[in-house]
């Protein structure tokens, strides 16, 4: 009987099959795989190799897309804020009249979910080395609420306030609500509460009867 020498036994082994997908598809991958595993490890374990292995990619690859760490945070973070701008556009777009201040509330309760569901992951990508990179100012916080403030102006739910001026202080109270939230707790009260105060400051009081 022979012996198979290392050559062969290199020649039997099968060879994986390298995926060849268009650069806007992977790089879509890499920012998936780089969600689900700063959700689930955290943003001070993941690693470049916890991103790629999660993408089915070599470590290499990552630096196709990518310069560096920060710039894929970057990238998240922007990936983030367009998908939930385009959500906040097709439930806006969805409103008849009568309901825009249930929306305007239904919005503004949902932007306080949205940072709480962040977790440290929000940290990372808003407070951390890259909270000096541009936001996209049509997809920042403060230019969704702005959308949000316009829409509820023009329909007459809400008082006829100076937008410019307002969705920063509309924003600071949604985002002091999350991060009181996460820090103590007592979510059904501090929500209620901070409809309270919007509505005895933006909504349009109600017509009396004749």
């Amino acid at each position: 009987m022979t012996r198979s020498t290392g050559a062969e036994k290199k020649r039997t082994k099968p060879r994986v099959k390298r995926r060849h997908l268009e650069p806007a598809v992977r790089r879509s991958e890499l920012l998936d795989a780089a969600l689900r595993v700063l959700r689930s490890q955290g943003p001070t374990e993941v690693r470049v190799e916890d991103v790629t292995r999660a993408a089915g990619a070599a470590k290499g690859t990552f630096y196709l897309y990518f310069s560096s760490w920060n710039d894929l945070l970057v990238a998240v973070r922007d990936h983030l804020l367009s998908t939930y701008g385009s959500e906040v556009g097709t439930s806006l777009a969805a409103a008849t009249p009568s309901e825009w201040w249930e929306s305007i509330e239904s919005e503004c309760v949902r932007f306080v979910e949205f940072v709480l569901e962040l977790g440290d992951l929000h940290q990372a990508i808003f407070h951390g080395p890259v909270a000096d990179r541009p936001i996209d100012e049509e997809h920042s916080a403060e230019a969704l609420i702005a959308r949000l403030l316009h829409a509820g102006v023009a329909s007459g739910a809400c008082r006829p306030v100076d937008v410019k001026a307002v969705a920063p202080l509309l924003f600071s109270v949604l985002h002091t609500t999350a991060d009181e939230i996460a820090r103590s707790g007592g979510r059904e009260q501090r929500i209620e509460s901070m409809l309270d105060l919007l509505r005895a400051w933006l909504r349009t009081p109600p017509k009396e009867e004749e």
